[in-house]
């Protein structure tokens, strides 16, 4: 159950918004048009049949003006309607020629498109924030509608003139839709930047920052005369926050959900979906115990996400890093096709699983892992991030150690740790089972922190020549 801001209660929510609410004086049922043109037919009230295409306000006719005002752009048709000058052209990007439309006040050019106005918030510190040069491949489809820099003009929209983690996402999510001939949305990217250290309070300008994205995104929407919906929030919380404790971390972080769920319009822009990678931190960690807090807090949250909608779309460890630990292009485009590809399969109401690690028992000398997970668990044999024999399991807090894993003979989705000893605690601390907690830091040059695994399942994306795959989460139990 949740509380909005207006101190309405939401007891059951849909994509576009509460069900169910629950405010001072009772329930609150959200029908659907076709529930109440039933009602209205069975107690008899007369009931205007729903017209398909909504009634056009009377307007002053379109403005034709020669398309040669647009610039030296392959464009032709133009017309003012209103605020916006509309026309044809041949713009760079995949989709070819369409109709587009620019603001008359200046801005970016964007492309007519079907549907509501789409919005990518994403809420991060280094990693998640790292960008590269370049427009995107859809430069008609990606737009931005951030505050500009000093002494640029406040246009309603800009293009963007370089590639992070949200333009890449939209870039990546359009690609799959145009491979499959399927409509290409307008996508709104709204990044916004976490200092590192502790997550921010209420008041912190980060969180202003977000509430204005999501105004510029509604006012955007409201010029178009199109509902904006926002796709998803990206959510990149761990290492960067220097957590000392895992259970303080998990419950910090189920604050912030809290607070920046409450800050999106539920009833305008739909329940928050929060997309996750899980942080890993970079190749040069040199704290394990600040490593483990932040990776069993990430863990709890996985497996405890309280009322939110909480994906995590893929481990860090699988994407390379340069030498300051930030991601190379490379890794940045092979996370925006991972991400793409999960936020695809959620809304075609599909799940997408991670393995992720939910219990660890033993059994003797051997521990069962058990994950959950959408098919077959696989012990990569190419260990393409240096695991180790172990495959990125460890024990911790106990005097024995591991002599192999396998996948279990009886169960594909669980993995067998065998032992070379009994399992007697350390230091009076419950023994714990880990997978890719990582340990010492490793030497420049490594493409991969040492916090990584060589487990997976047998899901796989080829795309441009890289093939893809989904590994498992970093994650710690106490062994039962």
């Amino acid at each position: 159950m949740t509380r909005e801001p207006d101190h309405n209660q939401t007891l059951i929510a849909a994509e576009n918004g509460p069900v169910i609410e629950a405010d001072d004086t009772g329930l609150v049922l959200r029908l659907s048009d076709r529930v109440i043109r039933d009602i209205a037919r069975r107690i008899g009230l007369p009931a205007a049949a729903p017209d398909p295409v909504p009634a056009q306000p009377p307007s002053a006719a379109p403005e034709r003006l020669d398309a040669a005002l647009l610039g030296d752009i392959d464009a032709w048709d133009l017309q003012r309607e209103g605020e916006w000058l509309r026309f044809l052209a041949h713009r760079p990007g995949p989709q070819g020629a369409r109709r587009y439309r620019r603001h008359a006040s200046g801005g970016g050019i964007i492309a007519e498109t079907p549907g509501p106005v789409l919005g990518l918030l994403s809420l991060g510190a280094g990693r998640r924030m790292t960008t590269f040069g370049g427009a995107p491949d859809f430069p008609h489809h990606v737009m931005a509608c951030h505050v500009p820099d000093e002494g640029e003009p406040d246009h309603l929209v800009h293009g963007w003139r370089n590639r992070g983690a949200d333009t890449l996402l939209a870039d990546a999510l359009l690609a799959l839709r145009h491979q499959a001939h399927r409509a290409l949305p307008l996508i709104v990217a709204l990044p916004v930047l976490l200092p590192p250290g502790p997550l921010p309070p209420t008041d912190h300008p980060s969180v202003a920052a977000a509430e204005d994205q999501l105004r510029r995104l509604a006012k955007l929407a409201s010029a178009l005369e199109k509902p904006a919906r926002l796709l998803a929030v990206g959510i990149e919380i761990g290492h960067d926050q220097a957590p000392t404790d895992a259970t303080q971390f998990h419950a910090e972080a189920l604050g912030w959900l809290d607070l920046i769920a409450a800050r999106i319009p539920s009833r305008d822009l739909g329940q928050p979906r929060f997309l996750m990678v899980a942080d890993c931190g970079p190749w040069w960690a040199h704290d394990p115990e600040r490593n483990r807090a932040a990776i069993e807090g990430q863990h709890r949250l996985f497996l405890r996400p309280g009322l939110h909608d909480v994906t995590p779309v893929a481990p860090s460890y699988m994407f390379a890093q340069d030498d300051l630990g930030q991601p190379t292009p490379e890794a940045m485009a092979e996370r925006a096709m991972i991400e793409a590809a999960a936020l695809d399969s959620l809304l075609r109401r599909q799940p997408w699983t991670c393995p992720l690690l939910c219990l660890a028992e033993r059994e003797g000398r051997t521990v069962r892992a058990v994950f959950k997970a959408d098919g077959p668990l696989v012990i990569d044999p190419a260990d393409p991030f240096g695991a180790g024999p172990g495959a990125g399991f460890a024990l911790a807090r106990t005097t024995a150690g591991i002599t192999g894993v396998e996948i279990a003979p009886d169960d594909p989705q669980s993995v067998l740790i065998y032992l070379d000893g009994p399992l007697e605690p350390k230091g009076g601390a419950e023994p714990r089972l880990d997978y890719a907690v990582g340990g010492p830091a490793l030497g420049r040059g490594t493409a991969h922190p040492a916090a990584c695994g060589a487990l997976r399942d047998e899901w796989s994306l080829d795309r441009g020549g890289r093939t893809l795959r989904r590994w498992a989460l970093p994650g710690s139990l106490v062994i039962r």
